[in-house]
């Protein structure tokens, strides 16, 4: 890597982002343990947003080729990346809850119809799409020409949701309703130390998945994070077939960060472990903060908005709408209160699509400008026809957003920050979405599991 400029940029960033999210944490303690005020104000979600969008922009998981991969276990960045973020997210969330007085706890209900379902159709629409409803808003940022049918589609399933809440409720909802759950109180443990000390335990077992399992298939142990930080394994393997793709499909890109994100080596392990405890600081900010960490709920919050516009007394009569749109029937008149209920949400997903944005102009410099692309592994399967990867964009995130809110959240609601607060329903929801994603991935692209390359 000969790129001397690309890394400065990328190292100064990744630094950058750890000292914001270290300044976010400490101002959410002083906040609440000096200030008592418990309520963040709601612009700063944008910098919430950004300290999302940032690094997995960097990491480029706003490409639906890096997910379709990730999904089909033929690269497991991410699925390790998740495991040190949660893993650590949790020990560091429930250490501070020793000391810091009113968290913003959220764990989601338990009701196993709601999360089995939604949780199988969101990994389906993932393997389809491409995107989570997070990764669309930089995609979007990253000047992607097909995220636009995808804002589409996710609104359009999340409303579809929203009409239909007030009738199914009762099956997805309500029936087998355990409420919330996690894995301290599974076993009756209560006070805070005991919490604590399972969180310790949990995010161990998360941690030791990160240091030791490989990244590519069929590696030895030898290639993980763990031998590479340790400088037991000074051996770079680079994924060469990727890097071959992206320099062609984003010729202006830094080349040190396309190579960096695609290899197993002592840099990378580096890169990801400050890029990581970043991303876990935001989040576990964010629950410190008593504000919402999500990216799905934007989606039918502006579809409620619309919706009011259109037809005040309709959408204030919505049972969904009432969850978290601010709308109500009072005395007859619909009112709507937009941030009352949602909080700081719609900001940080503008935060995501500007950290999609900057990092794609300055740090990345992958903005491709809306200009028409279709993903390699979708052209593989289907030909290079924009038209087939518009639906298919659309179809996908509309599946994605209407599971997410069949489930109650999304890949950073339920899977990162959900199993952060160690939630039994986060859980459930994870391993329905990982294999609905494998299960569409494997029979519509013909992708094999935990294998590099395609099938004959």
């Amino acid at each position: 890597m000969t790129d001397k400029s690309g890394k400065k940029v990328f190292w100064a960033a990744s630094i950058t982002l750890l000292v914001v999210s270290l300044l976010m944490l400490s101002y959410g303690i002083y906040q609440q343990d000096v200030l008592h005020v418990y309520k963040a104000p709601l612009l700063l979600g944008i910098v919430a947003g950004m300290l999302l969008g940032i690094p997995l922009e960097i990491w480029n998981f706003s490409d639906p080729d890096t997910l379709f991969r990730v999904m089909a276990f033929q690269d497991r960045f991410l699925m390790v990346c998740f495991g040190f973020a949660i893993g650590l997210g949790a020990i560091l969330l429930y250490g501070l809850n020793l000391f810091v007085p009113h968290p913003n706890f959220g764990i989601k209900d338990l009701f196993i119809f709601g999360l089995v379902i939604g949780g199988l159709i969101f990994g389906a629409g993932v393997g389809i799409a491409g995107y989570f409803p997070g990764t669309v808003w930089i995609a979007l940022g990253q000047g992607r020409r097909d995220a636009l049918y995808a804002i589409i589609g996710g609104l359009l399933g999340a409303f579809t949701w929203s009409a239909m809440f007030g009738y199914v409720k009762w099956f997805f909802w309500d029936t087998l309703n355990f409420g919330p759950v996690t894995w301290a109180s599974l076993f009756n443990l209560t006070t805070r130390p005991e919490i604590f000390g399972v969180s310790i335990i949990f995010g161990a077992i998360l941690l030791l998945m990160f240091f030791l399992l490989p990244r590519y298939p069929k590696q030895p142990t030898t290639q993980s994070c763990a031998y590479h930080l340790a400088g037991k394994n000074k051996e770079v393997t680079k994924f060469d077939v990727v890097i071959d793709e992206e320099q062609k499909k984003y010729p202006k890109a830094r080349p040190y960060i396309t190579n960096l994100i695609n290899q197993s080596s002592i840099e990378n392990a580096r890169s990801i472990i400050l890029l990581g405890i970043a991303f876990t600081v935001a989040a576990v900010s964010v629950i410190i903060l008593r504000q919402i960490f999500g990216e799905s709920t934007t989606y039918s919050w502006i579809g409620a908005q619309i919706s009011y516009m259109i037809n005040p007394i309709w959408a204030a009569s919505n049972p969904y709408f009432q969850l978290f749109g601010g709308m109500h029937i009072i005395n007859g008149i619909a009112v709507n209160n937009p941030f009352s209920e949602i909080g700081w949400e719609p900001f940080s997903d503008l935060g995501t699509f500007l950290g999609g944005l900057i990092s794609s102009v300055i740090i990345s410099r992958r903005f491709m400008g809306f200009k028409q692309q279709v993903p390699t592994i979708w052209q593989h399967r289907f030909g290079p026809s924009a038209s087939k990867r518009a639906i298919g964009s659309f179809i996908g995130t509309f599946m994605v957003l209407f599971g997410a809110r069949m489930a109650n959240g999304c890949a950073s609601g339920h899977i990162l920050s959900g199993n952060i607060q160690m939630a039994v329903s986060s859980f459930l929801f994870m391993i329905m979405v990982l294999i609905g994603a494998w299960i569409a991935l494997r029979y519509i692209f013909k992708l094999k599991i935990n294998a590099p390359g395609y099938t004959k």
